[in-house]
């Protein structure tokens, strides 16, 4: 059995659109949005604002050190 589709709202666009202003990753606003992966990339491609590979996001974390993570928001 699989989930329920919840439509998307503006509320939940604009959070997405947050998330990849921000920098954070996929799997971060997914967790926050409580949705899966897929679903939080095909609407952000949907809305616009796509979020980058993450081996770019990867590469960009790999020179950054680990207290600056905090900074990202759920």
């Amino acid at each position: 059995m699989g989930l329920a589709k919840r439509p998307w709202t503006e509320e939940d666009n604009a959070r997405l659109k947050e998330f990849v202003a921000q920098g954070a990753s996929i799997i971060r606003a997914a967790a926050a949005l409580h949705r899966n992966i897929k679903s939080v990339r095909i609407q952000a491609r949907k809305v616009g604002e796509p979020f980058p590979p993450m081996r770019v996001f990867r590469k960009k974390l790999a020179n950054v050190p680990s207290s600056s993570w905090r900074r990202y928001k759920l």
